[in-house]
């Protein structure tokens, strides 16, 4: 029985058992009160007035509230609890009106590259899991008085504001990010397409927006996995953004990415123990891309986890038959980008890759910013207690630029922390620069955590670090990131 059946009977039932009730009491009550006929008869037609009044009002009342309960229920999307079509349009249209001349916002289409595949593949109850969870997802990473929308059966909508904290190029990646990282949960291979319209630039109206993103939506899914801006130029950025992506996963493929190593020393010794390993691409038209360009790209993409074996792989390679692992060198620092550390799946899969080159293994150090760490406490603490019970150690990077350096030392069971290098490069000239660096590597030794100061660029930085008893070093000053042809001469020398 539909819902609106289903009301339906209800009302009956309430109405036939208060009428059944009504009937039965009034009657015994003018019975037991009324002796005289003639007043019996007075109080029947009375009763009966009654009776009409009341459950006309009781009968108001329940239409009223069917009503509102069906219009609750077409406000709002069965499956997913997001706002159905026609309130999201009703409620864009009431947003606009109270925009102010200055405020832009975008509107988002995303669209699931060929759902219905997916339905005769998983099968209606995952595919709807999957919708599901991909809505919520949505719906969470929002900002207050965004509006999200389920569309169609698998086409969802955001109208989400432009300010300092949400610009639309990034908004529009980390709703591309968060769908791969969710079909990756669901063992999904499927990717998205994304149509976006700017207010007021291609509409004042809910209804002009809206036929501006439907248009730039339907040019995405011509080409798949695309993003799509009704805006020609936009698009024209999104479109080289994405041939970026397509030359990356081919240099991930062709072996064509390349490594380089940053010596640590130990100031004890003043030999090099250990290296930094830093991945590069040269791309065959542009050149060299930098890392701070193409990571970005990577997690947005899911090509991540894809980097981190590519680098195990080809340090096991080259450090393997070089002869240095585990004579010259102790420890090899891989660095793992946010979204892997914090995707614990990934985090698993790259210690099985790990474990699989045994002759790296026991020296492998992940390196993790502390930013990463923070998005979770708990979760940091439960993946690196893991991942330690399989012998890899882990050191935190950029120490001092979070918010809750402290209580990262009394939660996260690290191996080591290095000290940014926006403190070490101001030791010689800052007292509290210096004082911020003593007092680190003394909490760090109370720990009896390893201590490396990054971005040493000095001989006289290095004197200082060596007096305050840092273990490690690097930087430019001692090193710059190098092949390995280079990295095995350069084990000869010393800081001297």
């Amino acid at each position: 029985m539909d819902r609106a059946g289903i009301s339906a009977v209800k009302v009956t039932l309430i109405y036939a058992t208060f009428a059944v009730l009504w009937i039965l009491f009034s009657d015994m009550t003018v019975e037991l009160l009324l002796d005289n006929a003639q007043l019996r008869a007075l109080a029947q037609t009375y009763k009966g007035l009654m009776f009409v009044s009341i459950t006309a009002l009781l009968l108001l009342m329940l239409v009223l509230r069917g009503n509102r309960l069906l219009e609750k229920a077409n406000d709002m999307d069965s499956l997913t609890g997001l706002h159905s079509l026609s309130m999201f349009v009703r409620t864009l249209n009431i947003t606009i009106k109270k925009l102010k001349s200055n405020e832009r916002f975008i509107l988002c289409y995303l669209d699931v590259d060929d759902f219905k595949s997916i339905n005769e593949t998983l099968g209606f109850e995952r595919a709807d899991a999957f919708l599901q969870d991909l809505a919520h997802d949505i719906n969470e990473m929002t900002l207050p008085g965004s509006l999200v929308s389920r569309l169609h059966a698998d086409q969802f909508a955001s109208f989400v504001k432009l300010s300092d904290a949400v610009d639309m190029d990034s908004h529009v990646r980390s709703v591309q990010r968060l769908y791969t990282h969710r079909a990756k949960q669901h063992n999904i291979e499927t990717t998205c397409c994304i149509g976006v319209a700017i207010y007021p630039a291609d509409g004042i109206s809910a209804r002009e927006l809206m036929v501006s993103a439907t248009e730039a939506l339907n040019v995405a899914k011509k080409q798949k996995n695309a993003i799509q801006y009704h805006d020609k130029t936009l698009t024209e950025k999104a479109m080289q953004r994405r041939q970026m992506v397509l030359d990356l996963r081919l240099a991930i493929d062709d072996d064509s990415l390349t490594v380089v190593y940053q010596p640590k020393y130990d100031l004890k010794t003043l030999t090099v123990n250990g290296v930094e390993v830093l991945i590069r691409w040269n791309h065959p038209v542009k050149g060299a891309i930098p890392p701070d360009v193409f990571i970005p790209l990577a997690e947005d993409n899911g090509l991540t986890g894809a980097i981190s074996k590519f680098v195990v792989g080809k340090v096991s390679q080259e450090l393997g038959r070089s002869g240095i692992l585990g004579t010259q060198i102790k420890h090899v620092a891989v660095n793992v980008s946010a979204t892997e550390f914090n995707n614990a799946d990934e985090m698993y899969e790259l210690t099985r890759f790990i474990q699989q080159h045994e002759n790296l293994n026991s020296f492998i150090r992940i390196e993790i910013t502390e930013t990463a760490t923070l998005t979770d406490m708990k979760k940091s603490v439960e993946i690196i207690s893991n991942l330690q019970s399989n012998g890899i150690t882990f050191s935190i990077d950029d120490f001092g630029t979070g918010y809750t350096s402290l209580a990262m030392l009394k939660d996260l069971t690290v191996d080591e922390i290095k000290i940014d290098r926006s403190f070490v490069s101001e030791v010689e000239h800052d007292d509290r620069s210096r004082t911020i660096v003593n007092a680190i590597i003394a909490m760090a030794q109370s720990f009896d955590i390893n201590i490396v100061a990054e971005g040493v660029e000095t001989a006289n930085q290095l004197k200082i670090l060596q007096t305050m008893g840092c273990q490690q070093v690097q930087g430019y000053y001692l090193g710059h990131p190098m092949p390995v042809e280079d990295l095995i001469n350069h084990l000869s020398l010393n800081i001297n």
